[in-house]
């Protein structure tokens, strides 16, 4: 082991070639960008013209989101109903923020659009959750999230009117009669979750174990598997919120820090923090800046690396006539450029020309049959 030792921060690098790799030990290493003095979680980066905020809630009695322009502004984002608390969040391919609620008046997944929330799953199969916790969104659309019952229904299960246990489901809105479907039954408090890059796999933190699983995942959205990928040990707390780069690592939060694993669960160092990690999410201009929510601070570090989130970024503009241009980064890992009039269309279909590469971006100029057109990046089938 190597304690890389610096003004702003301490690394524990465990394999140092690979650490050098993310992290740069020879610069300052954690900036504080907020010190909010309740419990925070679920940072999501919104990009925006001009540059872009992190959005990220605030719990306990505050019971907010908050926003945050880099690097120290923090205002409120939204405030909600009594009782209601807001905890995981993240963004679909339209830049949708998607959010869980908690709270007795919460239990639900919702969209946040314009300030204005719209529930998505509250019930699956007539049953209420217990607490939806952390989500994450596929490219397909669909809506993967958590219920390990923290800060709503906290007696075990099955309660009454509820679940028959703590699950992780998968919403689908638009298959044009959404369903929610249990996907994971048999982890007791399912917590953070992500995909690798290529959404291959899907990784899965089981709190109470103190570990980090790991499913593949098939071409019509079912897992197998749930084998151990890594494990946080006694004494360093449990994983809660955790993120895949671009190259496939995985980062989690802990008790002393960002453990950051190989794919092959190999652990590669920490990026030791002053408090306890509730969640982290890539944010920046180009993906780069790690956001940690640290109770109570929110942290940022400057990586050598972009988030997986940063594969699937579509920049859409417009050119000459009603043409528009889109681009995204390469290579792609396997996904294709689809469009479809209506973000919720059941019928996406595959723009079938084939991108130009330069800089760095997969580029087509595109000229819409329809007054609107929306577009994201899928994974096709196998």
């Amino acid at each position: 082991m190597t304690v890389a030792i610096q003004a702003a921060g301490i690394f524990d690098v465990r394999i140092p070639d690979e650490f050098s790799r993310v992290v740069d030990t020879n610069t300052p290493a954690l900036m504080t960008n907020a010190t909010v003095n309740y419990w925070l979680e679920g940072p999501v980066w919104v990009p925006a013209n001009g540059g872009g905020y992190l959005v990220f809630s605030s719990m306990g009695s505050d019971n907010r989101l908050k926003k945050l322009v880099p690097p120290t502004s923090v205002t409120d984002y939204l405030v909600p109903p009594a009782n209601t608390l807001y905890n995981g969040n993240t963004l679909d391919s339209h830049e949708r923020l998607i959010t869980c609620q908690s709270g007795t008046a919460g239990l639900r997944v919702v969209m946040v659009t314009n300030g204005i929330v719209n529930t998505l799953a509250s019930t699956c199969a007539g049953l209420k959750f217990y607490s939806p916790n952390d989500v994450v969104v596929k490219t397909d659309g669909t809506i993967w999230f958590t219920d390990p019952g923290y800060n709503g229904v906290t007696a075990n299960p099955p309660q009454p009117g509820y679940q028959g246990g703590h699950y992780v489901y998968r919403f689908d809105p638009t298959n044009g009669n959404a369903t929610c479907t249990p996907l994971i039954t048999n982890v007791f408090r399912p917590n953070g979750l992500c995909f690798s890059p290529d959404e291959s796999r899907f990784y899965l933190a089981d709190y109470d174990a103190r570990l980090i699983r790991v499913y593949s995942v098939t071409s019509s959205n079912t897992l197998s598997g749930g084998s151990v990928f890594a494990t946080l040990g006694t004494g360093n707390g449990s994983p809660d919120g955790i993120r895949c780069d671009a190259d496939g690592r995985v980062y989690s939060s802990s008790a002393n820090g960002i453990w950051i694993f190989l794919p092959d669960g190999r652990l590669i160092g920490r990026i030791v923090t002053p408090r306890t990690v509730a969640n982290l999410c890539f944010g920046g201009a180009d993906w780069r800046t790690l956001y940690i929510t640290a109770q109570p601070n929110v942290l940022s570090i400057r990586l050598k690396v972009a988030g997986a989130v940063s594969i699937k970024n579509l920049q859409i503009s417009p050119t000459s006539g009603s043409s528009v241009r889109v681009a995204w980064p390469w290579p792609s890992t396997g996904f294709q450029l689809e469009v479809s009039p209506t973000p919720e269309a059941g019928a996406w279909t595959r723009v079938q020309e084939v991108p130009s590469v330069s800089n760095g971006l997969n580029l087509i100029q595109i000229n819409p049959t329809n007054p609107a057109a929306f577009f994201r990046l899928c994974k096709p089938p196998p």
